[in-house]
């Protein structure tokens, strides 16, 4: 099954270039460590409080999503909403700081799309203002791969009559691609579109692409046994077919 966003949904932020700790933090997140991400988030709290810089607090909000990834992993829905809501808060203090930031918004349309099914009516509350932060984030860098990656969870997981095309956000992952054919986070994601469109080769090569960008990652692994699996399956209906 898939994981939607509007629905438990692992957001799967990008790498941001020049972050510090980028590291431990990604290896804090591919273990499943809440204790040490959690640390590294209290050091960026820190210095977040005391720099007051869009950057800084960019980072926070990063970190913050990526406990939102844990949390999904755990199921953990308490995890989820408190992460998620210190994330947006960082990005919304950095997006003050700095409204021409691409990141800053991108960061902010993330968080506040992880937070919508823990919240009351989250989806027609903050369902518009993410979708507006993504679009500015953009329109303020039409080359930020990340930006593209967020826009088309929206694209996914929004219902059609609300503005939802499946199809539009495999545009959007192919424009993050083409970008940045290293993010392993737009393969997996483009995986899970292309299950969803019933191009299931095509969604092999995406997750087959993203095990060797990051191998360790959790939810990689997920959706690679969640799209070999239903390989597998529908071989072996058209084998039996034949029989």
């Amino acid at each position: 099954m898939l994981l939607p966003l509007f629905a438990s949904a692992v957001i799967l932020p990008a790498v941001p270039q020049g972050q510090p700790d980028t590291r431990a933090a990604i290896a804090a997140r591919n273990s499943n460590d809440v204790a040490a991400l959690r640390r590294l988030i209290s050091e960026a709290q820190e210095g977040a409080e005391r720099e007051k810089t869009a950057h800084a607090y960019q980072t926070l909000a990063q970190l913050d999503l990526w406990l939102c990834e844990i949390g999904n992993t755990r199921n953990d829905n308490k995890l989820i909403k408190h992460a998620a809501e210190d994330a947006a808060s960082a990005a919304e203090k950095a997006v003050a700081l700095d409204s021409n930031s691409s990141e800053a918004h991108r960061l902010e349309g993330e968080s506040l799309g992880q937070l919508i099914p823990h919240v009351f009516a989250g989806g027609p509350r903050l369902g518009p203002r993410s979708t507006r932060e993504l679009d500015r984030a953009i329109e303020l860098d039409p080359k930020n791969p990340n930006a593209y990656i967020a826009r088309a969870y929206n694209y996914f997981f929004t219902p059609k009559s609300f503005g939802g095309d499946k199809q539009k956000a495999a545009e959007m992952l192919q424009k993050a691609i083409e970008l940045d054919p290293n993010s392993d986070t737009a393969h997996v994601w483009l995986a899970q579109v292309d299950l969803a469109l019933g191009r299931k080769q095509d969604a092999l090569r995406e997750i087959d692409t993203a095990r060797q960008l990051d191998p360790g990652r959790p939810f990689t692994q997920y959706v690679y046994r969640q799209v070999a699996d239903l390989d597998h399956n529908v071989a072996s209906q058209t084998s039996g077919s034949h029989q």
